[in-house]
């Protein structure tokens, strides 16, 4: 069967599993919207024009109003609205490869780390939910953490409250817009390879991946794939719902 192509805009799409997800929707025939704040966002949507793929780029700071406004309106000049949403955009602060413990946490990066990691997927689906219910189909689909889940020893404390709130974010909205076709999930990464996780070091991802089942750390295809599903028409009847991704570390 056919997939129905779709307009899609992807936050913090410039690298990683942003980047993933952007070539795979765009692979399987959908309209891709790349948004990051690094300029290398434009080099990464050339890289999926370069094979023949619909993409388009804007760089912006998708967690401020203007910003998420600005991207949304991006998406409407290039392909008219968007009707799938994947708020991958976050960061999780390192200091010399490691976490600042609760007591050590400056306000200032608790506010950016809640800012990006929260506040931007509320603003970035406010600005989307209007056209979707409109048009009676949409979906909305936001990066977890396995830190939201569970107990973790790798991210702070902020980190790991900021995707909990994630998850409590998305339920709501859920149970709210899905008489209108609109369906919004969340997916819950355990350990990916990343540039974002590779700033911990080499020895803690060996470390990790030894206690993972699976016996690897994830990959940013991984989460694509997942993504994938569950933006498909196969996916109407799921919403509300967390995906785990995380090779066995965290089973619920």
């Amino acid at each position: 069967m056919a997939v129905a192509q779709r307009n899609a805009l992807v936050t913090g799409a410039a690298r990683g599993i942003g980047f993933a997800t952007a070539l795979r929707l765009a692979s399987a025939g959908h309209r891709v919207l790349l948004a990051d704040r690094l300029e290398e966002v434009h080099q990464s949507a050339q890289a999926l024009r370069d094979q023949g793929l619909a993409a388009v780029s804007h760089v912006g700071d998708t967690a401020t109003p203007a910003g998420a406004e600005a991207a949304v309106s991006a998406a409407k000049a290039a392909f008219g609205g968007v009707e799938i949403l994947v708020n991958n955009a976050g960061i999780s602060p390192k200091h010399k490869g490691a976490k600042y413990l609760t007591v050590e946490t400056p306000l200032a990066e608790w506010h950016e780390v809640m800012r990006i990691n929260l506040e931007g997927p509320f603003l970035m689906a406010r600005a989307c939910v209007a056209l979707m219910c409109e048009r009676q189909w949409g979906r909305i689909v936001s990066i977890s953490s396995l830190a939201g889940r569970t107990g973790s020893r790798f991210p702070s404390t902020a980190y790991a409250a900021s995707k909990a709130g994630v998850l409590g974010f998305s339920r709501v909205l859920a149970e709210e817009i899905g008489r209108f076709g609109v369906t919004v999930n969340c997916i819950a990464p355990g350990r990916i390879e990343t540039p974002m996780s590779g700033e911990s070091g080499q020895d803690v991802q060996k470390s990790y991946a030894a206690g993972i089942p699976v016996g690897r750390l994830g990959v940013p295809d991984d989460i694509a794939c997942a993504i994938d599903f569950l933006v498909s028409d196969g996916a109407s009847n799921v919403t509300g719902a967390v995906l785990d991704v995380n090779g066995g570390v965290y089973m619920n």
